[in-house]
């Protein structure tokens, strides 16, 4: 019986700072938390790589980058191009200039001028998404792949689009109400238990709806997806990550005007390529899963198609606010 209560007390400990951190956290933790978060069998720092092959077993690289080719990958090796001068005081850190001649650029060699693919003020060497703008550099698996450009940013083997919970690790994958929300994201399973059949969790009218209804100030909202979607990559849904300042309830629809679906010879007029809904009991972050539609298959390899994001947060008093981002679509 003591056994039994103690094993109640932490799961329920456990769901408790699971509920705070999905509703309050939009962080990341910190990069030491995260990287022993979840430890796999033979892969102890957790970067989905195997300890035996992983050069540097205990601190995430999953891009395994090496630049000098010995045996300590760029993460844990000091000196990485091999050239004598320490990374911390190297102007070159992965070209190889003992001479450390000064270049146009202060603090950098004249062997590397600085170079910045994706204008996000960070020169290559030291983004994580050397591709895709991502000026915060957030990597919250820490396999130093950055989350606007790693395909599963949780580092649970499952990627993003197929991902029920795609920003928490949740190898099971469990759905206990099937409502497309994982167990291990899910308010609803963490607070109350699943709803019957599955619910989106809307907040139901009660006593509190006459002083809803005195509101007239449309919810703050935020929504971040990722600008760039190859659709041979993105699973059956588009992952929307949305907050809102208080309970209400989401739409995500992604659509193109006549013009644009033209242009991906997609018929002549607006098309919904995909939707999805989700709802907050309160204030909080959330994921919506926007279903993909037939139409969006139908992009054809080589083309692209401008579409658009709209995103509608309403409260229980009926304010509203829609949001909009522009998203480029390929095959």
């Amino acid at each position: 019986m003591v056994e039994l209560r103690a094993l109640t007390i932490v799961v329920a400990a456990l769901a408790f700072g699971c509920v705070a951190a999905l509703l309050t956290a939009s962080a990341p933790a910190p990069l030491s938390a995260v990287a022993h978060a979840h430890p796999e069998p033979g892969d102890v720092d957790g970067d989905t790589v195997r300890d035996e092959v992983d050069n540097c077993p205990t601190i995430p690289n999953g891009s395994q980058l090496n630049t000098d080719g010995d045996p300590s990958g760029d993460a844990c090796d000091a000196d990485d191009d091999n050239d004598g001068v320490a990374d911390a005081s190297d102007n070159c850190r992965i070209v190889s200039n003992p001479d450390q001649a000064p270049g146009e650029t202060p603090g950098r060699g004249a062997a590397c001028p600085p170079q910045d693919k994706d204008g996000d003020r960070l020169f290559d060497e030291d983004d994580n998404c050397i591709d895709t703008v991502n000026p915060d550099q957030r990597d919250l698996d820490g396999d130093d792949r950055g989350d606007a450009c790693d395909r599963d940013d949780d580092g649970d083997r499952y990627d993003d689009g197929y991902d029920n919970c795609p920003v928490i690790y949740n190898p099971d994958q469990a759905d206990l109400d099937r409502d497309g929300l994982g167990s291990a994201c899910d308010a609803e399973e963490l607070i109350a238990g699943a709803p019957p059949g599955g619910g989106t969790g809307n907040v139901a009218p009660g006593a509190g709806a006459p002083a809803a209804a005195a509101d007239r100030s449309a919810p703050r909202v935020t929504v971040a997806v990722g600008k760039r979607q190859r659709l041979g990559d993105a699973g059956p849904a588009l992952v929307v990550s949305a907050s809102c300042s208080e309970a209400c309830s989401l739409e995500a629809v992604v659509g193109a005007n006549a013009s644009a679906a033209r242009k991906a010879r997609l018929g002549r007029r607006n098309v919904v390529l995909a939707r999805g809904s989700w709802s907050l009991a309160a204030a909080g972050r959330t994921y919506l899963f926007a279903r993909w539609r037939p139409i969006a298959r139908r992009l054809r390899a080589g083309r692209r198609l401008t579409a658009v994001l709209r995103l509608t947060a309403a409260d229980a008093a009926g304010n509203r606010r829609t949001l909009s981002r522009r998203i480029e679509m390929r095959r």
